[in-house]
């Protein structure tokens, strides 16, 4: 941001000089003025409302649930998984200036383990959706980069993923936890 902001400054600098030569060489008595504009933006804010939550599912064998990253997201099972309960991503809001970029960064490999009575489960694959206020850029990697769209400056991004099953899973109930960390400029 200050280097952005630098970078605003240099080219009001170099007009009010170039103003003073030109005033300078022609010997004239005019004043010229220039005016400086610069936006100084608060931190960015952010906020979970929502964890991510795949529900109930009956694992007879190995397999996948996708999730998207969506407000209301698509859970699709395969290889014969149940899912009996509607299942939701994570949500978050935030508020930063509008025109701004974001880069949402989710954990090292877009992925993280769920610790339960059997063996770990694998959440692989997250992404990151946009919400209301956000317009989606790009992906490298892990990072996901948006523009803040919305004139207040607020914004709401989702995240889903992909969870693993493997043969014989233990019932019961598995949990994690991951950083997800926003950037702007």
């Amino acid at each position: 941001t200050a280097q952005r902001l630098a970078r605003l400054a240099s080219p009001a600098t170099l007009a009010l000089a170039t103003a003073g030569l030109w005033a300078s060489a022609a010997a004239a008595q005019s004043v010229e003025t220039i005016d400086a504009t610069v936006q100084i933006q608060d931190d960015i804010t952010l906020i979970k409302t929502r964890d991510m939550d795949f529900g109930r599912i009956i694992v007879p064998r190995n397999g996948r649930v996708d999730m998207s990253a969506e407000e209301t997201p698509t859970c699709t099972p395969n290889n014969t998984l149940e899912l009996l309960d509607t299942c939701q991503s994570a949500s978050f809001l935030g508020t930063a200036g509008q025109g701004f970029n974001i880069r949402v960064r989710v954990p090292p490999r877009r992925r993280i383990n769920l610790t339960g009575p059997g063996q770990d489960l694998r959440l692989r694959r997250m992404s990151v959706g946009a919400g209301d206020g956000l317009t989606f850029l790009r992906r490298v990697n892990r990072n996901f980069d948006f523009a803040v769209t919305d004139p207040g400056g607020q914004f709401e991004f989702h995240i889903g993923g992909r969870l693993l099953f493997r043969n014989n899973q233990a019932p019961g109930v598995y949990s994690g936890t991951f950083d997800v960390e926003v950037e702007y400029e």
